[in-house]
């Protein structure tokens, strides 16, 4: 038990006039504190996502909204980057809808919800054919997230399953590629281009012998050997040692298409991965070699 004087009693209340002065400093501070964490949040995720790293903006989007829920500009950028780069139709008309709800004088965030919600009303095939766009013009994240639209629009849809599988293989993301092929050949098991799709994909998992069985198949399904699939069997024997198969397989396919022998037509144009035309030089070498040999036995040397 303590016992206390009138000074003792006074210095006390000092004191904790003191301490809860400080207390409601450091409480001010931390509020400033919260709304400079949520600023640094979405600087931080515009800076993923200027830097093509979509799904680490998303995260500090929402990490921000969590710490500032009534951000208008966190509510609308993270909406336009779900919509544009992610195609989560829904989480994108959810978001900018909240923009609108919190600022209904904000043109832009009315202007992106209105076009979420067309798309939401458009023809799954124009989904595709936006996606197609953007894919040619080298815009892979916004071309992956108008066909993930389309299959939202039709789940069913095989053609923008297989284009989302083949994006993302161009993109390295293969484990998601693997998945979206797979459900593209169960819609459609007998196409040959999406068999060549998870052929590829295979070849870069290092799955050769299943690549070779897909590139097989992929034939044997065609009215007439592809070009694609014919490269695909020379990559995979060569990473099998079977050099004279893989030249047989090269040629085969630059008879059917010459364009097969220029490295960059296969870089830009077809969509192989580097892993895929790392050895294109070999290729080329090894038929240079053939057709020497040829003409020596010919020669008769």
């Amino acid at each position: 038990m303590f016992i206390m004087d009138d000074r003792g009693t006074v210095m006390t209340r000092q004191l904790l006039g003191a301490a809860f002065i400080l207390a409601f400093c450091l409480m001010a501070e931390s509020g400033s504190a919260f709304a400079q964490s949520a600023a640094e949040r979405f600087r931080d995720a515009q800076g993923f996502q200027f830097d093509g790293f979509s799904d680490a903006a998303v995260r500090e989007y929402r990490r921000g909204l969590a710490l500032n829920p009534r951000s208008v500009d966190g509510h609308t950028r993270l909406g336009v980057l779900l919509l544009d780069e992610k195609g989560d139709l829904q989480g994108a008309i959810d978001e900018l809808a909240t923009a609108v709800g919190l600022d209904p004088s904000c043109a832009y965030c009315q202007a992106r919800l209105d076009e979420a919600l067309e798309r939401e009303n458009s023809n799954p095939s124009e989904q595709v054919a936006r996606g197609n766009q953007a894919y040619s013009s080298g815009q892979l994240n916004r071309a992956v997230a108008a066909y993930r639209v389309a299959i939202y629009l039709d789940p069913v849809y095989a053609e923008a399953r297989n284009c989302v599988a083949w994006s993302l293989y161009r993109m390295g993301e293969l484990d998601e590629a693997m998945r979206q092929s797979e459900e593209s050949l169960r819609l459609r098991p007998d196409d040959p281009e999406y068999i060549n799709t998870e052929a590829c994909i295979l070849y870069d998992r290092g799955n050769i012998v299943g690549a070779i069985e897909k590139f097989a198949k992929a034939i044997s399904l065609s009215k007439s050997p592809g070009a694609a699939d014919l490269y695909g069997l020379a990559i995979s024997y060569l990473a099998q040692g079977k050099k004279s198969d893989a030249a047989r397989e090269y040629e085969e396919a630059i008879k059917i298409d010459p364009n097969y022998s220029n490295a960059d037509y296969l870089r830009s144009r077809v969509g192989l991965s580097v892993k895929a035309i790392a050895t294109h030089d070999q290729l080329t070498s090894l038929t240079s070699k053939e057709k020497a040999g040829t003409e020596q036995k010919s020669d008769g040397r």
